[in-house]
């Protein structure tokens, strides 16, 4: 199988929102995205920022057109923050996500470890918003990628 489905990318969704968080007071965002970037799913918590649902639109498609997850992207834009600046703006040009170098965006591979999608959290402390991507790519029978 190399297709995410809208019911696995659901799936994902509820366990990613079911996952342990550093606090009870925050709310997520939830965002599935395809192989292409293209996004499947999407869920945004009572309460949480309106933002939140941008930024994990962006952390899975970071993952996808960067080729790795969200958070290695990080160390490239202190290195080299005019390359960043100029590959987010180009990215944010022709596909309408620019990139974010924060924990959150995990890719989805299946058995053969194929990337079939990846999944972008965003509201928690990254390292959370990480460990709820990787539960909910888990519980739909896939193999989580956080690098």
């Amino acid at each position: 199988m190399s297709n995410l489905s809208l019911e696995q990318a659901q799936v994902i969704i509820r366990e990613a929102l079911a996952g342990e968080r550093s606090s009870g007071q925050r709310r997520v965002a939830v965002a599935v995205c395809d192989a292409g970037g293209h996004p499947i799913a999407f869920a945004r918590e009572n309460g949480a920022a309106p933002l939140l649902a941008h930024i994990a639109q962006t952390k899975a498609f970071t993952c996808i057109a960067y080729g790795k997850p969200s958070w290695t992207i990080a160390e490239m834009a202190e290195e080299f923050p005019i390359w960043f600046h100029g590959v987010s703006r180009v990215a944010q040009n022709s596909m309408g996500s620019g990139l974010t170098g924060s924990r959150g965006g995990v890719f989805a591979r299946n058995a053969d470890g194929t990337v079939i999608g990846a999944v972008g959290v965003a509201g928690e402390a990254g390292e959370t918003d990480e460990a709820m991507a990787v539960r909910g790519i888990e519980a739909a029978g896939f193999k989580a990628d956080a690098g």
